[in-house]
């Protein structure tokens, strides 16, 4: 590898690391830190090709993640403001720019792409302060999502007219060819869509390889990306439709988690690469006209935005709201400027001021988001802000039933998870359910259960469960791992969760405490019972419905609510060796000790509890009854293997 490369790397990713260090200390954003880094090492930086080529790759997979969270559902029950208020924002923002434009002496064509790349917000500030400020679900979360959404695509037209807008002509004998090929890769994608990408991720997930389902999604992302390359379609669009291919299935949350820090890297050296171009001298020298049309613009955005949320009949605190959050310029203007760079749309004085510019937006932005009820307040002493006496009715789409909240989330749908859902909906206490299993999660999606495909201690996973408005968090991981890592993800979303974790073993208890649990339940005792007691006590029900309900269970024969007895364990248990170490399970149906894998995980059957009685001669042709406790011993690398093995058969 280059010398030269590898040292350009480790300047870039030091300076970044002690420039955010510095503004984490001084709470600005990280972002602005970025800028500052590439601004910082313009001249120090020589060979910036490679370090735009992974920036690049950021970009790509923004919009890949951007295709992931699109859900044409969602899209659908606000497709007016996405497509009115998309097309309104990105239509009076582009003229009053283009009139701005030709003020300032540009050509009509260089006017009009002008006010294309100042039409466009960034979706990853948008969507960062949103989540900061849980705006997601609010009324102007979803509006200015679809606008955002809109902009996507709009980025995508616009990629496509800028050679035209460049003076190059459209040479009408390729149409065929190409549409041909706009054919053969649409009749592609289709079918990916229909059937390979989902019978292979289902496929990949089996597995549980982790390593197998995030490569076969790169190359989802990578192979849709190069297929529309092909036809000319730049690598955004690509990306945006191998995301949508992904985002119709149940491993679109799993999928976001693997993906997202990649795309986080990527974009770190996007941003620090958009700084890395600024000429610091050409900055400083055009200082005033660059602090000049910062304000104009940050105004022509405000009042674009502003104009379309009245249009849409919005309440101006909404409008207000949805302005501000979509100021700034966007970071696929910085794409478009330089393609429209190449096609002699600006010069390079005039991109230096240009991003000089959109650093300055993007990094106010944040900054005016704090401001916004001063802002609000001040404006609604106007005349025209004035609200109607009669408060404005909000249509039924945008006052859709409140997202759930004060929900159990269960991880993992075994025998616990199944009953703890059935005894949940008894006493219809919400809940939001993960496993990793993909027959499971398709199975449990059939009878109507919220589950989801994933790994609970993903991040991204822990928040499409909404972990930061749930109430409790169940833990039935396969893993003791994965519960470990489950406590810790979910603590740190939402300190004042409740979490229960069942465990397999009783030595495990004080570690799973100190990790962050409330409480821990040994899978010996009770499991399910003490579970499903804990939350109902825990959402204030009475004692004597869940008594009720506990008995209607076991009347049932719900295996999973049977109880070992806890003497007869502990007494068995109490007995340790050095090495070998002994453990129990419960027999739930009548079994053939074939049935169970104790010769393949060299484990030793030292006696069976039958009715209180101890049965200490077992030869390979014992059949065990059902409420059979099994006593064995062995090492414990062998009783953790040999209780996968019984876990994964389950």
């Amino acid at each position: 590898m280059d010398i030269h490369l590898l040292q350009n790397m480790a300047v870039i990713l030091i300076t970044a690391v002690i420039v955010l260090l510095i503004f984490n200390k001084l709470k600005l954003p990280t972002m602005i830190g970025l800028f500052i880094t590439g601004i910082v090492l313009g001249h120090a930086i020589n060979d910036t090709s490679m370090i735009s080529t992974l920036s690049e790759l950021g970009v790509v997979f923004l919009l890949f993640i951007i295709g992931l969270e699109f859900s044409i559902e969602k899209f659908s029950a606000i497709k007016r403001y996405a497509l009115i208020g998309g097309i309104l924002q990105v239509t009076l923002t582009t003229a009053l720019v283009t009139l701005l434009g030709l003020a300032l002496g540009l050509t009509l064509n260089s006017a009009i792409f002008l006010g294309f790349l100042v039409a466009f917000s960034s979706t990853a500030i948008v969507m960062k302060i949103m989540q900061q400020k849980h705006l997601n679900h609010s009324v102007q979360g979803r509006v200015t999502l679809g606008i955002l959404i809109f902009q996507d695509i709009a980025v995508i037209v616009v990629i496509l007219i800028t050679p035209l807008l460049g003076g190059q002509s459209i040479e009408l004998h390729t149409f065929p060819a190409l549409l041909i090929k706009i054919i053969g890769i649409a009749i592609l994608i289709f079918i990916g869509a229909k059937w390979f990408i989902p019978l292979a991720l289902k496929d990949a997930a089996k597995t549980k390889n982790r390593d197998l389902f995030m490569l076969l999604t790169l190359f989802i992302c990578m192979g849709t990306t190069f297929a529309t390359s092909l036809i000319g379609i730049g690598p955004e669009l690509g990306a945006f439709l191998a995301g949508l291919l992904i985002s119709n299935t149940e491993y679109s949350h799993q999928t976001l988690g693997y993906i997202q820090p990649f795309q986080d890297v990527f974009m770190s050296l996007f941003f620090i690469s958009i700084g890395l171009m600024v000429n610091l001298h050409l900055f400083l020298y055009n200082i005033g006209i660059i602090l000049a049309l910062t304000a104009i613009i940050l105004v022509i955005k405000f009042t674009a935005t502003l104009l379309t949320g009245k249009a849409l009949n919005l309440p101006n605190k909404i409008s207000i709201s949805i302005a501000i959050l979509l100021s700034q310029i966007g970071e696929f203007s910085f794409v478009l400027a330089r393609e429209g760079m190449s096609y002699g749309l600006m010069t390079k004085e005039f991109f230096s001021i240009f991003l000089g510019v959109s650093i300055l937006t993007m990094s106010v932005s944040p900054f005016l988001q704090k401001f916004t009820p001063q802002i609000t307040k001040l404006l609604s002493r106007t005349s025209y802000f004035q609200e109607d006496k009669e408060l404005k009715t909000l249509p039924e789409e945008l006052t859709e039933a409140q997202p759930i909240e004060d929900h159990v989330i269960l991880v993992g749908m075994g025998r616990a998870g199944k009953q703890m859902t059935k005894a949940c909906n008894q006493f219809h206490v919400p809940i939001l359910a993960v496993d990793m299993n993909p027959i499971i999660v398709e199975q449990q999606q059939n009878l109507g259960v919220p589950i989801i495909y994933g790994n609970a201690s993903n991040e991204n996973v822990l928040k499409q469960l909404r972990v930061t408005s749930a109430q409790c968090i169940v833990i039935s991981a396969s893993t003791y791992e994965g519960t470990l890592k489950t406590i810790d993800t979910a603590r740190r979303l939402n300190p004042d969760i409740h979490i229960i974790v069942r465990t397999k073993y009783l030595k495990n208890i004080e570690e799973v405490i100190e990790a962050g649990a409330d409480e821990v339940i040994p899978k010996e005792f009770e499991t399910s019972i003490l579970m499903f007691t804990r939350i109902m006590d825990y959402y204030n029900k009475d004692m004597d419905e869940i008594a009720e309900a506990v008995n209607d269970l076991r009347s049932d024969n719900y295996d999973a609510f049977r109880s070992v007895s806890s003497e007869d364990v502990s007494a068995y248990l109490s007995n340790s060796f050095t090495e070998v170490e002994l453990d129990s399970i419960r027999v739930y149906n009548d079994a053939h000790i074939s049935d169970f894998p104790f010769e393949k995980n060299n484990l030793t059957i030292t006696s069976v509890i039958r009715d209180n009685s101890t049965i200490i001669h077992i030869d390979d042709n014992f059949q065990f009854l059902e409420d059979d406790i099994i006593l064995f011993t062995g090492l414990r690398y062998d009783i953790n293997n040999f209780f996968d093995d019984i876990s994964f058969k389950n």
